[in-house]
C-alpha cells in the first residue's frame, strides 16, 4: 500500500511484520545452505482458527455483493478530476494500526555462499517434479525498455510504489497508486486518467491490480479501499473493459463484504488477483479494529463484471497469506479447480484449491501442506553511498502464481544467508511436491521484490521469466531492475547473473520500496516467448519510477 505523508507513521501488520529468533535450514538447491533466519509471523502468528489438514475445508469468512456503473476513460479524463479526501493521523489511528517491528539494517561483509547446479525438490512424492535439467546461460532480449508511471505522474505523493502492469493485443496498461496509464507496446502514452476520476469517488485507494483475460480480451482490474473511520464499511473496488480497448469503456464495481472477518473498519489489504477462464480470483490480508489480522480468498464470476451485471460471492479463510493463481496458455487453459498458494518461512507452502469459482456453491480446500523449509529474509536492503536501508517484505508471495495446467510456478524473497534473495519454483499439483532454485544478480546483491510470469509454449514446456529488483552496495550497484528466464526443458536451475538488466537507478532516503512487481505474457505470440515485466527503481533524485519491458521473442 502507498503512504502518505501521515500514514508514514503507522503500519498494517500483515504486509510489514516481521519477527526474530530462531534458524532455519534454507533447502532451495541440491546442497543445502544456511539460512540465518526466523519462522514467519505467517507460520506462527494467524488468527485465523482454520485447520492445517489436508483435504480440510476452510470456513466461511463471509459475503460480498456488487453492482456496476459504466465509466470511459477519455471522457472522464477530459472532464474536471475527482480528487480523493485525504486520510488525517487521526482516521488511520482508528485503524488501530501498529507500527511493525524493524529488520536488522546492518552493513554485510563476505558473499554468499555459491549453490551447486541444479535444484531441491521436496514433498512427499519426490518423483512428482520439474526436469531438473540445466538450460543454456542466455539473457532475455529486449524489444523495447521505458518508463511507466512516476512519483509526478503518480499524482498523490504516495510511497512506495504498487507496480505491475498487464498487456494485451496493442497496447500495455498500467495501474500504479492512484493512476491508470496505458501506453503502446513501444512505450508511447495512449491514455492516462487518475483512479479517482476513473472510478468517481473520494475513497482513498491503494494495492490497485490489473490483468488481460486473453480468452475474453477483457482487462480486469482490482483494488482496495482504506477505511474513513472505524464504523466503515469493508469495501475493495474491481471492474473489466467493455471491450479489449482500455481507453474505452468498463463496468465498475464497488463490492462490500460482511461477515465473521470483516467487522466495521476492516482494511482488506494487499488484495492479490489472478483468474481462470470464469472467475476472477482474490485474496486479501486483513486488519480489522477488533480483531487484528486475517486471511480470505474469494471468486467473482467473469459474466458479471463483462455484463455489467450484480453479483455476489462467499468468502474463505485461509491459515495464512496466500496468492491466487493465473491460468496460463494462449490461450488461457481450462481447469478443474482454482488454486491458492500461500508461502510459510519456517515451513514451505500451503496449497489451496477452489471449487466452482464464482458459483453459489464454492468451496474451499486446503489440499497440501508442502515441506520446503526457507527463512524470510534476514534484514533491510543495503544501498550504496547510504545508510538508508529498504524493505525486502517478509517472504511472501506478492504477485499471482501461474498454473501451467501440472504445475504452479512461483517466486518470493528469502534469506540466502545473511542476504535478501529470491526463491523461484514450482509446485506439483498431483505429487504435492515443490521443485526450487535461487535467484539473485551477484555474490554481494541484495535480491527482493520478485514475480514470475510463464508462457506454455504448444510444443511443450514453458517459458520461465523471474523479475526481481536488486542492489550492490559492495560493488557501488544502487537499485537496478533485471529479469531472468528459463527456455522450455531448462528446468528450474538457479538463475545467478545471467539475466538482462533492464535500467540502473540511484540510491534514495526513502525506506519503502514497492510491494509487488510483475511479469505478463504478450498474447500476440502463442508460443508464449514474449513477456512485459514491470519494476521499480529510482530515479536520480530519489523519487520512484517504474521500468516497464518487453522482452522475448516477441
Amino acid at each position: 500500500m502507498p503512504e502518505t505523508a501521515a500514514s508514514k507513521l503507522l503500519h498494517t501488520p500483515s504486509r510489514w511484520r516481521r519477527i526474530a529468533g530462531g534458524t532455519a535450514v534454507l533447502l532451495a538447491v541440491t546442497t543445502a545452505l544456511m539460512g540465518a533466519g526466523v519462522q514467519g509471523a505467517q507460520a506462527s502468528t494467524a488468527k485465523a482458527a482454520v485447520s492445517t489438514a489436508a483435504g480440510s475445508l476452510a470456513p466461511h469468512a463471509g459475503v460480498g455483493t456488487g453492482t456496476a456503473h459504466a465509466a470511459n476513460v477519455r471522457t472522464l479524463a477530459a472532464a474536471p478530476q475527482v480528487k480523493a479526501a485525504p486520510q488525517t493521523a487521526a482516521q488511520l489511528a482508528a485503524l488501530a494500526r501498529a507500527a511493525r517491528p524493524a529488520l536488522p539494517s546492518r552493513p554485510t561483509t563476505g558473499s554468499k555462499p555459491v549453490p551447486a547446479a541444479g535444484t531441491h525438490t521436496t514433498g512427499a512424492n519426490s518423483s512428482s517434479k520439474v526436469s531438473n535439467s540445466v538450460r543454456p546461460l542466455v539473457a532475455p532480449a529486449v524489444v523495447s525498455n521505458f518508463d511507466g508511471v512516476n512519483f509526478s505522474l503518480g499524482g498523490c505523493g504516495c510511497q512506495p510504489p504498487d507496480v505491475n502492469a498487464a498487456v494485451g493485443v496493442n497496447e500495455i496498461t498500467q495501474m500504479v497508486n492512484t493512476r491508470l496509464e496505458v501506453y503502446s507496446k513501444t512505450g508511447a502514452a495512449l491514455c492516462g486518467i487518475s483512479l479517482n476520476s476513473f472510478l468517481g469517488t473520494a475513497d482513498t485507494l491503494a494495492d490497485p491490480r490489473v490483468m488481460y483475460d486473453n480468452v475474453n480480451n477483457r482487462y480486469l482490474f482490482a483494488l482496495t479501499v482504506v477505511p474513513a473511520s472505524g464504523t466503515a464499511t469493508p469495501a475493495f473496488w474491481v471492474g473489466a473493459t467493455q471491450t479489449s480497448n482500455p481507453c474505452g469503456g468498463w463496468w465498475i464495481f464497488r463490492p462490500t463484504v460482511s461477515g465473521g472477518s470483516f467487522p466495521a473498519g476492516t482494511l482488506l489489504d494487499y488484495p492479490i488477483l489472478g483468474q481462470d477462464q470464469n472467475a476472477m480470483l482474490l485474496s486479501t490480508s486483513n486488519f480489522t479494529p477488533s480483531a487484528g489480522e486475517n486471511f480470505t480468498v474469494f471468486a467473482i464470476a467473469k459474466s458479471a463484471l463483462y455484463s455489467g451485471g450484480g453479483f455476489s460471492f462467499t468468502a474463505f479463510t485461509t491459515a495464512s497469506q496466500t496468492a491466487p493463481a493465473t491460468n496460463g496458455g494462449i490461450p488461457m487453459i481450462a481447469t478443474t479447480f482454482d488454486y491458492f498458494l500461500g508461502a510459510v518461512p519456517g515451513t514451505g507452502y500451503r496449497l489451496y484449491r477452489m471449487t466452482n469459482s464464482g458459483g453459489a456453491g464454492a468451496t474451499l480446500t486446503l489440499q497440501a501442506t508442502i515441506s520446503s523449509t526457507f527463512a524470510a529474509p534476514p534484514r533491510r536492503v543495503n544501498q550504496p553511498g547510504t545508510t538508508t536501508t529498504l524493505d525486502p517484505l517478509d517472504g511472501r508471495i506478492d504477485w499471482s502464481p501461474v498454473n501451467d495446467g501440472s504445475f504452479l510456478w512461483f517466486a518470493h524473497g528469502i534469506a540466502i544467508g545473511s542476504f535478501p534473495g529470491v526463491r523461484y519454483g514450482a509446485i506439483s499439483l498431483s505429487g504435492n511436491t515443490a521443485t526450487v532454485a535461487l535467484a539473485y544478480r551477484s555474490g554481494t546483491s541484495d535480491d527482493f521484490n520478485p514475480s514470475v510470469g510463464v508462457g506454455n509454449s504448444p510444443s511443450g514446456g514453458n517459458f520461465i521469466y523471474v523479475n526481481w529488483a536488486y542492489t550492490d552496495a559492495p560493488a557501488g550497484v544502487a537499485t537496478s531492475d533485471t529479469v531472468d528466464s528459463v527456455v522450455p526443458g531448462g528446468g528450474v536451475p538457479n538463475l545467478i547473473a545471467t539475466g538482462t538488466v533492464l535500467v540502473n537507478g540511484s540510491s534514495t532516503g526513502e525506506t519503502r520500496f514497492g510491494d509487488f512487481s510483475s511479469v505478463a505474457i504478450d498474447p500476440t505470440n502463442v508460443n508464449g516467448s514474449c513477456a512485459v515485466a514491470a519494476q521499480q527503481y529510482f530515479a536520480s533524485d530519489g523519487t520512484w519510477s517504474t521500468r516497464i519491458a518487453r522482452l522475448g521473442t516477441c
